[in-house]
């Protein structure tokens, strides 16, 4: 999982959309996802849905799980196959590389960036535009992170629900056609078993804590006994003892533990809210104290204000940076709920644990697919978020609290029904 720290160069990258552009990077963008994901094979389920709401004129938001770092390719790949114009929501870190060509390529391609970790204000606005507009559809991927879990939806941060209610109400004003949200799931399936693959890097895993590998015992095993060692010296170092009970009560207890102390230090009000939901706040609020320039909005993303703090001193930054690395820890450690593996032993669900041992302890940026795969997206029925809009009597937070229920629900639905074929 990517590490993101104190960042004060941020710049926001608008959407460039270029027909001859999507044209022109269509071979590029193929072999990435073919060789660089491993997907060599592409279904699509329920674009019926997507249709008819195109059909009849609505403007129409995507929803989609983050499984895997190569989604947004595939996500390309498809909407290019049904002919469906989309911008698409991107974190700003995608941009960087490649000289500039990395950031160049996506915003032809119709991406545009965004601060997770902040209150990004200009991707809101931009976002909004292109649903009021409705001259493209817009791809939003609301977990915010790749969590590597192929089967199950993350707590969804609200962002997607507030961007679909703000543009609901901007047409409905204008007396456009509603504005529909459609929840998506996006499956992967190996077509050839990746296992001499995976226990090569969890021999590779093993030898790095100086454990003797042991090929003569099951991955799932191998598995649970690494996860146990990591844990207990991330419980050494935070709280000087081992935690009891099962492993993910482990996880959760030392999760807890780091953000109760957090929250205190900086008198943050979050507790009781889901972990992603805690870590953005405490982020917002140690990037503040550091100094670095944040946005705030209102609930309904109208007004803005500059918030400065005054320039930090080297300590409070180092002490921002190392509360940052705090909190990384804490999404690492939500990102393996502990049951994961031995809940359904698939070997899709043990590549997923080791892709994230992988980056995590062997510091690998992206782990890359193991052999060839297969996606499955699949499009549920849509959402009438006008209707949404409507309904809320001015509440736009409570509104948007539930309707990001909604959405998960909807979108957990959709990756249930997705089974191998």
């Amino acid at each position: 999982m990517e590490k993101r720290l104190l960042d004060p160069n941020y710049r926001f990258r608008p959407p460039k959309p270029s027909r001859f552009w999507e044209w022109a990077l269509a071979p590029v963008r193929r072999r990435v996802y073919r060789e660089r994901y491993g997907v060599r094979e592409l279904e699509i389920r329920g674009e019926e849905h997507l249709q008819a709401a195109l059909g009849a004129g609505h403007s129409v938001m995507l929803a989609i799980n983050h499984p895997a770092h190569g989604d947004p390719f595939v996500v390309f790949e498809a909407m290019a196959r049904l002919r469906v114009p989309c911008c698409y929501l991107a974190a700003w870190q995608v941009f960087t590389g490649w000289m500039g060509l990395k950031g160049f390529a996506f915003q032809r391609l119709g991406a545009f960036s965004v601060d997770r970790e902040g209150t990004d204000m200009r991707a809101f606005r931009t976002a909004v535009d292109v649903l009021a507009q409705g001259k493209r559809s817009l791809v939003i991927f609301p977990e915010g992170e790749v969590y590597h879990l192929n089967d199950r939806v993350t707590p969804l941060r609200e962002g997607a629900a507030m961007i679909a209610l703000t543009a609901a109400r901007r047409r409905r004003r204008s007396h456009g056609p509603p504005l529909y949200l459609v929840p998506c799931a996006l499956k992967y399936f190996y077509l050839v078993d990746p296992t001499p693959q995976l226990e090569s890097i969890m021999g590779r895993l093993e030898a790095r804590i100086y454990w003797r590998p042991r090929p003569d015992r099951s991955l799932v095993e191998r598995i649970h006994r690494y996860a146990e060692a990591i844990l207990a010296l991330k419980e050494l170092e935070y709280r000087q003892a081992l935690g009891e009970g099962s492993l993910p009560q482990r996880i959760s207890s030392l999760s807890e533990h780091i953000l109760q102390q957090m929250e205190a230090r900086h008198f943050a009000k979050v507790s009781g809210e889901p972990i992603p939901v805690r870590v953005k706040q405490l982020r917002y609020q140690i990037l503040t104290e550091s100094g670095a320039q944040v946005i705030d909005d209102d609930a309904a993303g109208e007004s803005t204000s500059d918030m400065t703090t005054p320039v930090a001193s080297d300590e409070q930054r180092a002490a921002g940076r190392r509360d940052l690395e705090d909190l990384h820890l804490v999404t690492q450690l939500f990102s393996y709920p502990g049951d994961y593996v031995a809940e359904d032993p698939t070997v899709e669900r043990i590549c997923e644990t080791i892709d994230k041992f992988e980056e995590d302890a062997l510091g690998t940026d992206c782990a890359g697919a193991r052999t060839d795969r297969r996606a499955i997206l699949r499009f549920g029925s849509p959402i009438d978020v006008t209707k949404q809009f409507a309904a809320s009597k001015g509440k736009t937070r409570e509104t948007a609290a539930a309707l990001t229920t909604m959405i998960e629900q909807r979108m957990q639905e959709q990756i249930d029904r997705i089974q191998r074929v």
